[in-house]
């Protein structure tokens, strides 16, 4: 049987008002009157509408969530982690995916000017400057991840994917490889641009030269992997070693080895970033960069209901970044692949 608050104060004989501070646990109440009003609650297995009691207090309980288009397994290893956190705090989650910068925007202005969120949670690694500076006259707070360094305004929560990039490529370089390639994220993706920071800056610091030929473009897909590593391997100039940007490339680097009879690590050794479920499935185990996806959506939700709760200024500038490790498989030569996280 369904039943609303009203219906419960007419059977313990009390106002909408006393039945309200005993189920909220705000206000004085006698024990007696209390207890009463819990037992009809439970014998109805009454259960508060979210959205009147979001009106009556001005919140909606609910969080929203803008990601890039969900396109692999990352950003379902964020959601996850964000909706656990979430639902520990007592609250919802409405997710939504952008494809371009207007899609951002509009996303934004749905959720802010709809009310339907009391916080946003976005990540989009291409800002431009108009949506940063709509970013900061929102009334309602928005922690940023994976942002740009050069948005330094605002609450954001990152990934050091420099010091990962510089750490498995310096492990490549601990291996004897010189020839190391690298098939690279998108252009203007500040994701991809700190790695293949970290990629050029790991060689430059061991005395070894860059060389265009072992530097490939890429989108993050599994089709840049694999007709990446096709490339690499088809030219007089090859690799001894590949650093794929992230696991999908990595994953399509390894179809492409399979196809092309090309054996891991013995003709050339493959590494990623990421340390996506999928990548542990692979023979040999991918070398790879572990990014705390759980850790990063948690961090980033109890920091947004600190803000929402006014326990931090929203408007205050904070930045953390979270460090990368690497994931030692067999795909990278080492003697012993048993998996281990270096830090």
């Amino acid at each position: 049987m369904n039943i609303d608050i009203k219906e419960i104060a007419r059977k313990a004989g009390v106002s909408i008002a006393t039945v309200s501070r005993t189920l909220n646990g705000k206000g004085p109440v006698r024990e007696e009157t209390r207890r009463r009003i819990i037992q009809i609650a439970r014998e109805y297995n009454y259960k508060p509408n979210p959205i009147a009691r979001g009106l009556s207090r001005r919140q909606t309980d609910t969080i929203g969530v803008i990601l890039p288009e969900l396109m692999d397994e990352f950003f379902m290893d964020l959601i996850h982690s964000i909706d656990e956190e979430a639902y520990r705090a007592n609250r919802f989650v409405m997710i939504s995916s952008s494809h371009s910068q207007r899609n951002i925007v509009e996303t934004l202005i749905e959720f802010m000017g709809s009310g339907r969120v009391d916080g946003v949670i976005l990540m989009a690694s291409e800002l431009d400057s108009s949506v940063v500076e709509l970013l900061k006259k929102s009334k309602r707070p928005i922690v940023l991840l994976n942002a740009s360094k050069q948005i330094n305004s605002m609450v954001s929560f990152n990934v050091n994917n420099y010091q990962g990039a510089m750490a498995i490529v310096e492990h490549l370089i601990g291996h004897g490889f010189r020839n190391i390639a690298i098939i690279k994220g998108p252009q203007g993706n500040c994701d991809a641009d700190e790695r293949f920071k970290g990629y050029t800056e790991a060689l430059s610091a061991h005395g070894i030269a860059l060389q265009e030929e072992l530097i490939v473009a890429g989108n993050f897909t599994i089709q840049a992997g694999y007709y990446g590593l096709m490339r690499l391997m088809s030219q007089p100039q090859k690799p001894d070693a590949i650093f794929a940007a992230n696991d999908m490339m990595a994953l399509g680097a390894y179809e492409a080895a399979r196809s092309s009879h090309i054996q891991i690590p013995r003709d050339v050794a493959i590494t990623g970033f990421d340390d996506i479920f999928l990548s542990r499935l692979l023979t040999p185990r991918l070398t790879t960069v572990h990014v705390p996806i759980f850790e990063l959506g948690s961090k980033a939700v109890r920091y947004l209901l600190r803000m929402i709760s006014g326990d931090v200024n929203p408007g205050y500038p904070y930045r953390e970044e979270l460090t990368a490790g690497v994931i030692l498989g067999g795909s990278c030569g080492c003697a012993n692949p048993t998996t281990q996280l270096l830090l």
